[in-house]
C-alpha cells in the first residue's frame, strides 16, 4: 500500500487520513465509521468486512451507461463515515458477520463461479474497508472482472485516487449541495465530495445520484448547483434524481414524482443524460443530438449498445457499452 492511511502522533495516539473527520484514536477505539480502529501500533479496518452478497442488474446501483442489461455481484459492508438521518441501508451499516468471513479470494471465485459481469462494492460505505477494495479490485483486474464501486464520495484526495485506479466504474452519492446541511446534518464535506467526483470522472466511468428530499435539498436552485458543478466537469455525467421514501430518522413524506420531473427538467438544461429512480419506471437513455432511443429499458431488462454510438446519428454515447463483457477464468 503506497498510501498513507493514518499517522502517529507524540501523544501515542493515531490519526486517520482516511476521510475527512481525521479520527485521533488512542489504542482499542474506533472512528465515527465504527469499523477503523486502533491498537498499539496501527489503524485498521475491521477484519471480517463483509455483510452481504447479492446478484443486482446493473440498473439497480443505479449504472445506466455501463454494460446496461448486465448483472453484478453486490458486496455489502458494514460501517459508514457519515450520519444521514434518511439513510435507506441503516440496517445494514449497523450489522456485523461472526459465523463466515468472506475474503477478496472468495469474492473473485464467487464472481467467476457465477458468471458476474462485474463485482460492486456498495450497500453502506465501502471506502471504509479501503485495504480490502485494494486487494479485492487487484484480483479482480487479474481475471478480467470490472470492479464498480457505490460511495458517499467523502474519502480524502490521496486515499481516493489510489482506489479510483483500481475501479472501472463509480457512483457517487450527491447528497446536496449546501455545506451547512451536509456537515450538521449528515456529518460529511460537500467539497471532498465534489473533489471525489472530479477525480472520479478522469480516473473511470462515472454517474452521480441525488436522494430528493422534500423540504430539504429539492429545491430548484440547488438542483441548477448541482447540475452548473457537473456540467463544468462533462455534461455527459450521467445524474439520477431519486424518489426519497420515510426511512431510518426521517418521517418526511415521500417525494411526489412530479417534483422529480420538474427537477429533471432543470437538471437537463445542463446535462444530456438525466433520469429518475425509486419511481417503479425505469428510463430509457436518449441520444442528446437526435434525440431517438439509444438504451432502451423496461423492468425486465436493458438493450445495451453494440458501440457507444448513436444507431441514427453517430452521436457519441458516454459510457461503456457492448454485449459481451471479455474476461479470463
Amino acid at each position: 500500500m503506497s498510501v498513507e492511511l493514518f499517522r502517529s502522533r507524540e501523544s501515542r495516539d493515531f490519526e486517520c487520513l482516511l476521510c475527512p473527520h481525521h479520527c485521533i484514536l488512542k489504542p482499542g477505539m474506533q472512528g465515527i465509521c465504527r469499523v477503523r480502529k486502533a491498537d498499539n501500533s496501527s489503524i485498521f479496518s475491521d477484519l471480517n468486512p463483509v455483510t452481504v452478497i447479492a446478484e443486482d442488474p446493473i440498473e439497480k446501483k443505479p449504472f445506466y451507461h455501463f454494460h446496461p442489461g448486465s448483472q453484478t455481484l453486490s458486496i455489502g459492508f458494514s460501517g459508514c463515515n457519515m450520519r444521514c438521518p434518511f439513510c435507506q441501508n441503516h440496517e445494514l451499516v449497523d450489522s456485523r458477520r461472526t459465523n463466515e468471513i468472506w475474503t477478496p479470494e472468495f469474492i473473485v471465485k464467487t464472481a467467476l463461479d457465477r458468471n458476474s459481469s462485474s463485482v460492486c462494492f456498495t450497500y453502506s460505505e465501502p471506502t471504509m474497508h479501503y485495504e480490502f477494495l485494494i486487494e479485492c479490485s487487484t484480483l479482480l483486474k487479474k481475471v478480467g472482472i470490472p470492479a464498480l464501486l457505490v460511495t458517499n464520495g467523502c474519502i480524502n484526495p490521496e486515499p481516493a485516487g489510489w482506489l479510483l485506479k483500481h475501479l472501472s466504474a463509480v457512483k457517487v452519492d450527491l447528497k446536496s449541495f449546501n455545506r451547512d446541511w451536509y456537515k450538521n446534518e449528515l456529518k460529511g464535506d460537500l467539497d471532498t465530495v465534489c473533489s471525489f467526483i472530479e477525480t472520479a470522472y478522469d480516473l473511470c466511468h462515472l454517474e452521480v445520484v441525488s436522494l430528493i428530499i422534500p423540504g430539504m435539498n429539492d429545491s430548484i436552485d440547488e438542483i441548477a448547483a448541482s447540475s452548473d458543478f457537473l456540467s463544468g466537469i462533462s455534461e455527459d455525467i450521467p445524474f439520477h434524481l431519486t424518489a426519497y421514501y420515510p426511512q431510518h430518522k426521517y418521517s418526511i413524506p415521500s417525494t411526489s414524482f412530479s417534483l422529480l420531473n420538474k427537477l429533471q427538467d432543470k437538471a437537463l438544461e445542463k446535462l444530456n443524460y438525466v433520469y429518475t429512480g425509486n419511481t417503479g419506471q425505469i428510463e430509457n437513455t436518449y441520444c442528446p443530438e437526435c434525440g431517438s432511443v439509444v438504451i432502451s429499458r423496461n423492468l425486465r431488462d436493458s438493450q445495451s449498445l453494440h458501440t457507444p454510438r448513436c444507431r441514427q446519428c453517430g452521436c457519441i454515447i458516454y459510457g461503456c457499452f457492448s454485449d459481451t463483457i471479455h474476461r479470463l477464468g
